[in-house]
């Protein structure tokens, strides 16, 4: 695909490749039920088994009921169906948002599009660790609220939340939760009975399954406005012909991710500590974000005081490493990342930062591989920078 020799993908937190099981289950589909699911045929009939299959391993994953699970194109749209859904019902009584300031862009910008039609929207800090002040997110909490969210897991600097805190604390309250699980999901156990979850928004290919899929959890007894009309499908939750092949594929990621959380976050740990370890050896002045707290075992995020993030990023690449400057939603703009500065952190940190996120395909030849190149990077970064500070 690329020439020259086999590149280093380190990018997982924006997109994970595709598994071998779900691009075997995509072909098996694209093969055996090329039928609309809603057909009563005997095609249809394959064709829904298929997708009621992917439905069970979607929830399976978080443990929820299988008719909990809503399909959707991936995480954005989960997102903005659950919060668009709650607030076009919400009573006129109950017309505040609480939500973390180190929460998602899609969730910030749904937030924003409430504020404009009139909500308020109550802003939760965090500290110098990223982690939301929890005494600030219960004080958030009244009657007035329709809907409180936060993530599992920041998708920049995988930071832990506590979910399970802030869910009890919810359902104290009366105000239903909608968690973010699209980054933690396949990397964490996660479980939304624990999490006293109301809405639960996943992807599908942050956990090895195709681009285009999603899912949105759905508590029993919640009911929501559908974001898309239309039709009776995923019970008129959410209308069209769902997408049964590339739902088979999500299915099958979900339960390989599944099984994978019986080793695999310890050796993506093993993997992490090597990076932090060497990078503070190889650069003493680097700084690593959210070190202090719990954080996903895949995720690195660190700043060098010198180098821009995407002088760094760009350099990478061009050595064949694929590593990104935080969420991939935002990439291409030039405002610097809202969640490091929502640590406390200056601008000039927040431009420098920079993401490494393993995945099921990294191996411990890829982590040394991006140490070996590494300083050779940072130098040219270096040199590139002074060039284009230096007076003419």
């Amino acid at each position: 695909m690329f020439p020259g020799p086999p590149r280093i993908y380190l990018d997982h937190n924006a997109t994970s490749p595709l598994r071998p099981e779900a691009q075997a289950a995509l072909r098996e589909a694209l093969d055996s039920a090329p039928a609309n699911p809603s057909s009563m045929h005997t095609e249809g009939r394959a064709a829904r088994a298929l997708l009621e299959s992917a439905r069970g391993q979607v929830a399976a994953l978080v443990g929820a009921a299988r008719e909990e699970v809503v399909f959707t194109s991936g995480g954005s749209e989960s997102i903005a169906g659950a919060i668009r859904g709650v607030c076009d019902r919400a009573p006129k009584d109950r017309r505040a948002l609480v939500v973390s300031t180190v929460e998602h862009s899609a969730v910030l910008e749904e937030a924003r599009r409430a504020e404009q039609q009139g909500f308020e929207v109550r802003r939760v800090p965090c500290d110098d660790q990223g982690r939301v002040r929890m005494s600030a997110f219960r004080t958030a909490l009244d009657s007035q609220v329709a809907l409180a969210c936060l993530q599992s897991a920041n998708n920049e600097t995988g930071v832990v939340q506590p979910v399970e805190e802030a869910g009890q604390a919810c359902r104290q309250a009366g105000v239903p939760f909608l968690v973010d699980a699209v980054q933690a999901a396949g990397k964490l156990e996660v479980d939304v009975r624990r999490a006293h979850s109301d809405l639960l928004a996943l992807s599908g290919h942050k956990i090895g399954g195709p681009q285009g899929t999603g899912a949105l959890i759905v508590r029993r007894g919640i009911v929501l406005a559908p974001l898309i009309s239309g039709g009776a499908q995923e019970k008129r939750r959410r209308a069209g012909t769902e997408a049964v092949a590339i739902l088979a594929a999500f299915g099958a990621a979900a339960q390989a991710s599944s099984f994978d959380l019986t080793r695999e976050p310890e050796r993506l740990c093993r993997l992490r500590a090597k990076l932090e370890t060497r990078l503070r050896l190889a650069e003493p002045s680097v700084r690593l974000h959210g070190q202090g707290v719990p954080r996903l075992p895949n995720t690195l995020n660190f700043a060098l005081p010198d180098v821009r993030g995407e002088t760094l990023v760009i350099g990478m690449d061009l050595a064949g490493v694929a590593l990104s400057t935080g969420s991939a939603c935002a990439s291409g703009g030039v405002e610097p990342s809202h969640v490091i500065q929502a640590m406390g952190c200056s601008e000039a940190e927040a431009r420098s930062s920079v993401r490494v996120s393993l995945g099921w395909s990294t191996t411990e030849d890829d982590v040394s591989r991006f140490l070996e190149l590494f300083p050779s990077v940072v130098r040219q970064a270096r040199e590139g920078e002074r060039d284009r500070i230096a007076p003419a």
